[in-house]
């Protein structure tokens, strides 16, 4: 008889290299939670706490740490030490007094960067799909699992449809109540979240769009030079200036 359903392990060696583990120490490591994050661009909080943060010595008192509430994503109480903790998602520890918002970076693929507590009443999000529910209200499906509905008065001729994909949300946490909506277009300041570019920033250039077996690119001026990224690689952070602090890729 075969297996039912997903792995229950995972394997160091085989494991994502957004883990910052040793690979040879031992044999097995936490595999995240089926969750708003693939396993392949997220890290279990486990490993937040234990191998970033040094929290905890060892996985049992990680776990202790975690069920007992001390972490916050988003906003929300977890206590799953399984659950995967991805791009743009703002991690709160109230008794050590830390925020951390995770981004992408050049060296670890993912970086859990210190923010202040005014920064962390906020979450960037991606538009990737848009679809219509029932009643004819538009429904936005976004990068980390979640789905905001807006309401249309007449779902016709939707005058609240100002959104488009790859548009980013900017909204309030853990009220989910859009604040900002940063368009995807040329002059905007974008970070590269994937490929061989990633972490780097700067401003959009040029938006290639293709249709059929070509890929879309964009291409983005970082230190004076032009990188070009895939279309879906790209994710807007500000327009003048980015709305969120972000870390020096120097170190």
């Amino acid at each position: 008889m075969g297996r039912k359903g997903a792995q229950k392990h995972l394997k160091r060696l085989p494991a994502p290299k957004t883990f910052p583990i040793s690979r040879k120490q031992e044999k097995f490591t936490i595999r995240s939670s089926p969750g708003p994050h693939r396993l392949s661009t997220s890290i279990p909080l486990l490993i937040v706490i234990r191998d970033i943060l040094k929290h905890a010595s060892n996985g049992r008192e990680a776990k202790h740490l975690i069920a007992e509430g001390n972490c916050r994503i988003d906003g929300r109480i977890i206590k799953d030490y399984r659950f995967p903790v991805g791009l743009m998602d703002v991690l709160t520890i109230p008794k050590a007094e830390e925020q951390f918002r995770i981004l992408p970076h050049p060296r670890t693929a993912l970086v859990l960067h210190p923010i202040t507590s005014e920064e962390s009443t906020f979450k960037l999000l991606k538009i990737i799909k848009k679809s219509v529910v029932k009643g004819g209200q538009l429904q936005l499906n976004l990068h980390d699992g979640r789905n905001i509905l807006i309401k249309t008065k007449d779902p016709r001729n939707p005058k609240e449809d100002i959104y488009k994909r790859m548009d980013i949300l900017k909204i309030s946490i853990p009220e989910q109540e859009i604040i900002k909506v940063l368009k995807f277009k040329e002059n905007n300041i974008a970070i590269i979240m994937s490929g061989k570019n990633i972490g780097q920033v700067g401003k959009i250039i040029s938006i290639k769009k293709l249709f059929g077996p070509k890929a879309s690119t964009v291409s983005i001026e970082h230190n004076g030079s032009h990188t070009e990224t895939l279309y879906d690689y790209t994710f807007v952070i500000g327009e003048d200036q980015a709305e969120i602090n972000l870390p020096s890729i120097s170190n």
